[in-house]
């Protein structure tokens, strides 16, 4: 079993080589596809259970429990992972705290719960746990 500073090392070892693109949470687009383009700029531990990619926007993903992590110049993926945060400053908006808006992912059994604070982002399809836990495409 891969360790959580193994996984973060992985990721910073990749950098700034690893794939850049759109992204998406269990099979849900953040946006429109291919309508966005994220670059992780950095990796590293929250805690014993979490890590924090921080993208070029200043956007960060806190992922709990990843499993599963393949990262190269083709590809950026997480299969597995027990929470998914994604947080992002309204884009065209000063970066200040009033314009943070954060997607929160948590899986179930068999089930995706979604909470956001951007009302009016409405998500084109349901998250599944059919779908790996993070791409960037």
């Amino acid at each position: 079993m891969t360790t959580l500073n193994e996984i973060v090392a992985e990721i910073n070892d990749a950098l700034p080589n690893i794939k850049s693109g759109s992204l998406r949470f269990w099979g849900q687009w953040f946006g429109r596809p291919y309508d966005n383009w994220h670059r992780i700029v950095s990796c590293k531990t929250l805690d014993e259970n979490a890590l924090i990619l921080t993208f070029n926007e200043e956007e960060r993903l806190t992922i709990w429990e990843p499993g599963g992590v393949g990262c190269n110049a083709a590809h950026f993926r997480i299969e597995n992972a027990k929470r998914v945060r994604w947080e992002w400053y309204y884009y065209g908006k000063p970066k200040l705290t009033t314009n943070l808006h954060i997607s929160d992912y948590t899986r179930t059994d068999d089930k995706i719960v979604t909470f956001t604070t951007a009302e009016w982002y409405a998500a084109e399809r349901e998250p599944s746990t059919t779908h790996p836990a993070v791409e960037i495409l």
